[in-house]
């Protein structure tokens, strides 16, 4: 992809030039017919009329630019990139300036991605990156480099964009018959297993073990407590709490990302603000059994409130 300043250089130049050419081309008549008529009286303008030739360069001229815009926006193919397997994880760097070099990474179902953005570009458009299908939103400072993992089950095209929904790219995932020449099902599925193990005992080396689920605890006052970190995602992304017993949670946001500006509980009727690098309370009262969302106000990342009956609740103290 050409970098977005030299793609807008190189259309103003061209545009300067078809100015300078086309104004060239209609001096030449004009100064052609004032020597023709030197008594002509200067306060009267006379229609200069322009050759047929030069109309037509001039328009094929506005056509190739016009062409030229349409091919960057719409016509031109993205880059693609296959990713690279290192122990199990499938790799890719991408390069955040101007957009996204590649726009398009090519992975292998039923494996573990991991892609790392390096972001060069101080655009605010380019402050956050999302992959909606996956429930990520993620923050990208400025000349660092991020990393974000997942793992794609089914094959398929999903889309990756910029926080403003402005630039775009792809990550289209293969099925394991496609990417490696019909592996047998029983071999695929023991590799998908595989892959799992090593994804969870990498995190145990490159990241601080996370908490999946949490059961509140009962204070003397008979209200369940549990605290909930906002930095990437929710931690725990599980609240086991139980029916007919107010319930306090304490959010703690740490991620300035816009998308955790706001906290849902739909089912609740709950809509709160996130003050950054504070604690939000939020209390209500679970009445029924069962498992409650909750999300970010742009609903891409997303917990549950798992609410059980008070005869099968255990541990919550």
């Amino acid at each position: 992809m050409l970098k977005k300043a030299t793609f807008w250089g190189t259309l103003a130049g061209l545009g300067f030039l078809l100015g300078a050419i086309s104004g060239t081309i209609a001096a030449e008549p004009r100064m052609s017919e004032m020597d023709n008529h030197p008594a002509s009286d200067a306060s009267q303008f006379q229609r200069i009329e322009q050759p047929l030739s030069n109309k037509v360069a001039v328009t094929l001229g506005g056509i190739g630019l016009i062409g030229l815009e349409l091919w960057w926006f719409l016509l031109s193919k993205p880059k693609s990139r296959q990713a690279r397997a290192e122990g199990g994880i499938q790799e890719a760097t991408i390069t955040v300036d101007g957009g996204y070099e590649p726009s398009q990474i090519v992975v292998q179902a039923g494996q573990p991605v991991r892609l790392q953005f390096d972001r060069k570009d101080p655009s605010s458009c380019l402050e956050e990156v999302r992959f909606p299908d996956f429930r990520i939103a993620q923050a990208l400072p400025l000349h660092q480099t991020t990393t974000i993992e997942f793992l794609p089950d089914k094959p398929g095209r999903y889309k990756f964009t910029c926080g403003m929904n402005m630039f775009r790219g792809v990550v289209e995932v293969q099925s394991t018959d496609t990417a490696m020449g019909n592996t047998p099902p029983s071999t695929s599925k023991q590799a998908h297993h595989l892959d799992q193990s090593v994804l969870h005992a990498d995190h145990a080396h490159h990241a601080p073990p996370s908490t999946e689920s949490l059961e509140a605890t009962m204070t003397p006052a008979g209200v369940q407590d549990a605290t909930v970190t906002v930095a990437k995602g929710y931690e725990p992304k599980r609240v086991i709490v139980e029916a007919g017993a107010p319930v306090r949670l304490h959010l703690q946001r740490s991620n300035p990302s816009s998308c955790y500006d706001q906290f849902l509980i739909p089912a609740f009727d709950i809509a709160v603000d996130l003050e950054l690098d504070a604690t939000t309370e939020v209390e209500f009262t679970p009445k029924q059994p069962g498992e409650y969302e909750f999300m970010c106000g742009m609903k891409m990342n997303r917990g549950v409130i798992e609410v059980r009956s008070r005869h099968s609740s255990q541990g919550i103290n």
